[in-house]
């Protein structure tokens, strides 16, 4: 959890530089595959009565072909600007729960190797882009 206490945000801001897992801001590995620490970098910025928030987050990040099954790895910096409403009777703004709100949202349904990828034989599972399979080649038709 990244939770800034709204009291420790001076007026001229406030950087945040940490590094932390996944689970840390609450994501698990069915939300989002990520391979590495996350390393949050933030500026935290009181502007009349909201907190506007500046965050970089930077990450390697799991996924596996929509067509072919091969795993893919990909380091991404992701921003995101944040705005909290001051209000009296909260202590604190929870950073962690915004970025792991919106690293969901961003996190692709289907990837892809490549925009040409063959996929796997439905036959025998062989990889199409490392080798032709001989499935079709074996079948006897009209028999």
């Amino acid at each position: 959890m990244i939770k800034i206490p709204v009291r420790d945000i001076p007026s001229n801001g406030l950087d945040i530089d940490q590094s932390i897992p996944k689970e840390g801001i609450g994501l698990s590995s069915e939300e989002v595959d990520i391979r590495s620490l996350l390393t949050v970098k933030a500026h935290l910025e009181k502007v009349d009565n909201v907190i506007i928030a500046d965050a970089r987050i930077r990450a390697e990040f799991g996924y596996m072909c929509a067509r072919c099954l091969e795993e893919l790895y990909s380091t991404k910096e992701l921003s995101y600007k944040f705005d909290f409403e001051i209000d009296p009777k909260i202590e604190y703004i929870d950073l962690g729960e915004e970025i792991r709100q919106e690293m969901i949202l961003a996190n692709p349904p289907k990837v892809l190797c490549s925009k040409d990828c063959k996929g796997i034989c439905p036959k025998c599972g062989m990889n199409l882009n490392l080798e032709q399979c001989k499935c079709n080649e074996n079948m006897s038709y009209g028999t």
